[in-house]
Parts: C-alpha cells; sequence; structure tokens
C-alpha cells in the first residue's frame, strides 16, 4: 500500500468513525438534515431515510451495485430493480432458508463459539475477530450454506475481498477492484463444480446433505433457473454472510464495553440463559455503531424529499444518495433520548438492516448468529480491553481485523 493511500485509508476509517459520524449528523439533523451538495446528498433524519429506502422507483441500487456484482459474484437481488427476475430470484434463494433451521444454526453457533472460546480460556487472552467473531460465521457459511471452499483461510479471502470491491470500494481504489477480481476467478469455477457435483448427486439419488446449496440445486427444475443462476445467487448470499455478521459481533461487544451499566446487564443477562435481553441488549449496542452505517441510492429522474415539511428538498437527477441509518437511529423525533443506552426500544425503529426491498436478505441469521456469539463472550468473567486505552481495534480497510481482550483465565 502506497503513502497515499495508507493516508487515505486512514482519513476514511476516522470520518466514518462513530463519535464522528455521531457529531457530524447531529449538526446535520438539526440545521440541515438533508444536505446537497453537487451531486451527493446527505440524508439524515429517520422519515426521509426511510423515505429514500423504500422508494426504490426514484432512489435506485441498479446504478451502485450492478456492474460491480457483473465482474464478481454476478448479477443478484440487491442489486437488481423489482422486476420479474428479482421475484423469481428472491423467491428462489429465500425459500431455501427456512425458520425450522433456526435450532440447527442456534446449535452450530453455540458449539463453535464453545470450541473457539475452549482454545484461549487458558490463557485468558482472546482476538475478538480473529480468533472468533470472523470464524463464526465462516463456519456457517461452510456448514448450514454448503461452501466450505477448498480451506477457510481462502473462504475468507473470497468473502472479504468481493464484499469491499461491491459495497464499499467507494472511491474505486484499484487494489481493492484487482483483489475481488483475482478472488471472483477462482471463487467462481469453485461454486460451478460444487453445483455440478450436487447434479450428479440427486441424479443418481445419492445427495443427501440438506445446506443451501442442496436445497437450490434439488428447486433448480421448478425454479426455471440455469446453473449460472443457481451459482450467481449462491455468490451473491455467502459473500455478504461473513464481515457483517464478524463486524456487528466486533462492534455490539465493543459498544458495550464502553457502556459499563449496559455491560454488567448483558452479562446478568446472559448468565441467566435470558437469549431475548441479551439480543436487545446487543442491538441497542448497535445503534452506537452500526455494522452498516450508510446506505447508498441513485435518484434516477429527480425526486422531493419531504414534501410538505419546512425541510423539504429536490434532489436533481444523477444525484448520488447516502441515507445515514447512524443518524437516523439518533432521531429524537423516533429515538426518545437517543444519546443515552436504554432497552425496550420498538425494533421496528432499528434501521440496521435496511429498509424496503433491499433489505438485508440475511437479516433472519444475523438477528440469530450476533446475539448468540456475543453472549458466550458476555460468559467470561471480567472480560475487558487489553493494554487499557480505547483505541484497539485494528482494521484492514472498512474491516475489523484485530480487537484484542482480556479476561480471566480459568
Amino acid at each position: 500500500m502506497s503513502i497515499l493511500t495508507d493516508i487515505e485509508a486512514k482519513l476514511g476509517q476516522w470520518l466514518a468513525s462513530p463519535d464522528v459520524l455521531r457529531t457530524v449528523s447531529a449538526g446535520l439533523r438539526r440545521h440541515s438534515p438533508i444536505l446537497v451538495l453537487g451531486h451527493n446528498a446527505l440524508v439524515t433524519r429517520h422519515a426521509d431515510v426511510l423515505e429514500v429506502l423504500r422508494n426504490d422507483k426514484d432512489f435506485g441500487v441498479t446504478e451502485i451495485y450492478q456492474q460491480k456484482m457483473l465482474r464478481t459474484t454476478g448479477d443478484f437481488i440487491l442489486g437488481m430493480e423489482n422486476t420479474e427476475q428479482y421475484q423469481r430470484e428472491a423467491q428462489f434463494i429465500r425459500a431455501a432458508v427456512r425458520r425450522d433451521d433456526f435450532p440447527r444454526i442456534e446449535k452450530l453457533v453455540d458449539d463453535t463459539a464453545e470450541d473457539l472460546v475452549s482454545r484461549v480460556r487458558a490463557s485468558g487472552r482472546i482476538d475478538v475477530v480473529g480468533e472468533y467473531s470472523h470464524r463464526i460465521p465462516l463456519r456457517v457459511v461452510s456448514e448450514y450454506f454448503g461452501t466450505p471452499g477448498p480451506d477457510e483461510p481462502t473462504l475468507a479471502r473470497w468473502m472479504r475481498s468481493i464484499f469491499w470491491e461491491i459495497f464499499l470500494n467507494f472511491t474505486n481504489n484499484e487494489d481493492v477492484t484487482q483483489a475481488a477480481e483475482k478472488s471472483s476467478r477462482e471463487l467462481s469455477p469453485y461454486l460451478s463444480g460444487l453445483i455440478t457435483r450436487r447434479k450428479r448427486e440427486l441424479g443418481e439419488d445419492k445427495l443427501s446433505s440438506d445446506d443451501f446449496v442442496s436445497r437450490l440445486v434439488r428447486a433448480q427444475a421448478a425454479s426455471g433457473i440455469d446453473d449460472d443462476g443457481v451459482r450467481r445467487n449462491i455468490g451473491g448470499v455467502i459473500v455478504g454472510a461473513v464481515d457483517t455478521q464478524s463486524k456487528a459481533i466486533c462492534f455490539a461487544l465493543d459498544q458495550l464495553l464502553r457502556h459499563p451499566e449496559a455491560l454488567h446487564g448483558a452479562e446478568q443477562a446472559a448468565r441467566e440463559g435470558n437469549d431475548a435481553l441479551v439480543a436487545e441488549y446487543v442491538w441497542e449496542a448497535l445503534r452506537f455503531n452500526p455494522h452498516n452505517p450508510i446506505l447508498v441510492r441513485h435518484c434516477r429522474n429527480g425526486a422531493t424529499l419531504a414534501a410538505g415539511t419546512e425541510r423539504e428538498t429536490k434532489i436533481l437527477p444523477g444525484t448520488r444518495v447516502y441515507a445515514v441509518t447512524l443518524s437516523a437511529m439518533f432521531d429524537d423525533s423516533v429515538f426518545e433520548h437517543a444519546h443515552e443506552f436504554r432497552l425496550g426500544r420498538p425494533r421496528e425503529n432499528y434501521v440496521h438492516f435496511g429498509y424496503g426491498q433491499h433489505r438485508c436478505f440475511g437479516e433472519p441469521l444475523n438477528l440469530l448468529v450476533v446475539p448468540r456469539a456475543v453472549r458466550r463472550l458476555l460468559l467470561l468473567e471480567n472480560l475487558r480491553v487489553s493494554m487499557g486505552g480505547w483505541a484497539r481495534i485494528d482494521y484492514e480497510g472498512p474491516f475489523p481485523n484485530h480487537y484484542k481482550l482480556e479476561f480471566k483465565p480459568s
């Protein structure tokens, strides 16, 4: 990485830090809730953020994501408008993730978490990301989705580099693009080979596995979706399943440690086996540092936001619109005493997973995986930050890479 690129990366991390975003967006909500700067617009009020995200006709995603998807995973529903293809493929993949899978996923997360903690229990130290939060979703992708990759490090590299390019490479950094394209050249034939093997097993009546890939292969004939469509959809799903969950686990725990009273309450809930209460603590903690603080849309033909209010603003065609979900979750008109850590907030007011047609496909799994992974760490006695201080999460670009904590060894 060049010196300039390194400086740009550090500047980007600072600008995207939750403290900076909360401070800046608080001023914008008060004085300029819809700020238009040339061909860019920042939207910060809760109602206006939701208006952008639910208005797929005027604020589209295709212009933002589709070309990068085509170069990496292939076309996927998160980059499609509400077309016949979108409806068919969305139904196809959603049918392969079932509510009766939830106990199986919970057990997979619990067993993996226990295994990972057992490896470090005697040391009294844990790298929450490198030794824990990144490994759990990789195991879910491997076993539940049925895509283990050649090995775990390769799978991790594929998932991170492609996700980074599609969703977070706003400056079109060439190094990020090249890494993603290299991963795509490896991932695509891997998935194609996997589909071919599963179809052969199905034809020979030997397909006994019941993972996501196997379900798609079984449903393929009735869906009218070809092998390339199956590959595209598998790639689109798994790419978003690893670093988002890892980031959410890390950020939720970090914010609990920054709010000692909340940490104490969450630890008590974990010890009592109150999973619902642990989840409340986790999602409120993530409000202070969401894993996805901004969602981007493209204004096609022009639109008026917040019509009929004093903040009514015309958005010109071609404007890139940044819906600041972090800011929306600090809007006092929706979140009473927004700057306080409070339980009991209506879950529907959170926008951790977006809103509207392109709400996160993996939300049901995230709602399971993230709190359960955090819960196991909350059972560690005297969990605390290593070396003191708060500047302690190490990043690779936008992704937490290391987060070292200490606890009482056992």
